[in-house]
């Protein structure tokens, strides 16, 4: 928009009086109309990597401000003395080579501090439940939580037998243990405004954009394959009902196809990488009898990537059999293995739904990216993303979606089926489906009498609710 406002200039003249001269010059002004506010950096620190990504809301839709990535020197990796002092060298780098705004952080707590178990409570008041799983959380973990940060998320009723329970995550923190993590992000000049857990801030990134009434009712299924491990996470509408750690990550990947072709993890990266950035996301045969590397590739890696798949089945079984209602309609794959069509492949074969590449980012403005930053499908950046919305409330626009009506009658509970001819147009598979089965099919039920205890991957990430997290 370019307005012209006058420019007064005074000339003083001799033995005259000062004459005023009035000149036009153009001014540009850039008028936003809708008030933006810059959130906190999304601080991901994963085994091999750093990343950090800052958003900002620009009414209901949401921009990219600043991105970065670093890679953590080898050597340092698994040398806990040598590695935190190599992770606040990196990020004080990233904030001074960067785009971004402050130094306000939220950062995912490690998975190795954190500790989760599973409870099955009977049906008490909400205002009593605190306090009778913080009791049984004496029992349960091995350290005394008196010196622990405590958090209680309800994952949903379930049913044992003839009973109906509540099942409740707990998660607990040693206080040694994040007081340490915290100093270390202070040496690197970061301003830690929350500490979040990772499977909560991976469903968060989903979350965020669900406006319709309908959709509150849909379950989502995502899976984040990091280094050393993946993380299963399933939750309905907004809320998150089950999480589980699976040993099972690229590492296992670049290992076998350094072993089965005989050469170093670095160069089996490296080699796994351009063909993923070759064929992004694109599973098929044709692929393999094409290329003859390719198919070596993925003689080495498919045995990892089934049992991978096996562990998943498991997870959509019990998931299944323990939370009765709408099931998943599909799976989203998320971190830097989603784009690989070999996975993707190999998945889609295995699992009763459909799998395909996360897109984290779709609906966001990436435009302030750089262009390396923003290829493919951006799957990597989904928890550093998910850890910056950590402070937001609402909801945001969806590019795909359609609007929300606030008028739009509630769903109706019931609806009216013609059993005769629903029967006469399925077909077996709908008859019967491998995620009906009952829990004694898979040994994932409790029965009849099962014990009210169950552990969830006491070192993997954490289920949350609705953005809930350990706050620093």
């Amino acid at each position: 928009m370019c307005v012209r406002t006058p420019t007064v200039e005074v000339r003083a003249h001799a033995g005259k009086r000062a004459s005023r001269q009035v000149t036009q010059t153009p001014l540009r002004i850039m008028i936003r109309l809708t008030r933006s506010q810059v959130l906190p950096i999304g601080l991901d620190i994963g085994h091999d990597s750093i990343k950090m990504m800052q958003v900002e809301t620009v009414g209901q839709t949401l921009a990219v401000v600043a991105c970065a990535r670093q890679v953590i020197p080898a050597d340092v990796r698994d040398n806990p003395d040598q590695r935190g002092p190599a992770v606040a060298d990196l990020v004080r780098q990233m904030f001074r080579n960067g785009r971004f705004v402050g130094r306000r952080v939220v950062v995912a707590l490690p998975r190795e501090m954190l500790h989760v178990k599973n409870l099955r409570m009977p049906l008490i008041p909400q205002h009593e439940l605190a306090a009778a799983v913080k009791f049984e959380a004496k029992n349960i973990f091995a350290f005394d939580t008196d010196k622990a940060h405590i958090q209680i998320l309800p994952a949903g009723e379930v049913r044992q037998g003839v009973d109906v329970r509540q099942e409740v995550i707990v998660l607990a923190a040693q206080h040694d243990d994040v007081n340490g993590f915290l100093e270390q992000l202070h040496r690197s000049g970061a301003g830690v405004e929350s500490i979040d857990v990772e499977a909560c801030a991976l469903y968060r990134a989903q979350e965020r954009f669900i406006r319709r009434r309908e959709d509150e009712q849909d379950v989502h299924v995502l899976v984040d394959v990091g280094c050393r491990r993946s993380a299963v996470v399933i939750g309905r509408g907004r809320d998150i009902s089950f999480v589980k750690g699976i040993d099972i990550g690229s590492h296992h990947f670049h290992d076998a196809v350094s072993r089965r072709l005989g050469i170093t993890m670095d160069e089996a990266r490296g080699l796994r990488r351009r063909l993923i950035e070759a064929a992004p996301g694109i599973a098929g045969a044709d692929l393999m009898k094409k290329d003859a590397v390719r198919q070596a590739v993925f003689d080495a890696t498919r045995s990892t990537m089934e049992e991978l798949g096996r562990e998943i089945g498991l997870c959509l079984r019990y998931y299944s059999v323990t939370f009765r209602g709408q099931r998943p309609g599909k799976l989203r794959l998320l971190g830097g293995e989603a784009a690989d069509p070999m996975l993707l492949g190999v998945l889609n074969a295995a699992l009763s739904i459909p799998v395909e590449a996360g897109r984290p980012l779709f609906s966001v403005d990436t435009s302030r990216m750089e262009a390396t930053d923003r290829m493919g499908y951006m799957s990597e950046w989904a928890l550093a993303f998910g850890l910056g919305l950590k402070l937001t409330t609402g909801t945001f626009a969806p590019r795909d979606g359609k609007p929300r009506d606030p008028s739009a009658p509630p769903a109706p509970a019931a609806e009216v089926i013609d059993i005769a001819k629903a029967i006469e147009n399925s077909t077996p598979i709908d008859v019967i489906r491998r995620t009906d089965l009952p829990p004694s099919a898979n040994g994932l039920g409790n029965g009849n009498g099962g014990a009210n205890s169950t552990t969830t991957a006491a070192a993997g990430a954490a289920p949350a609710k609705r953005g809930e997290g350990v706050h620093a």
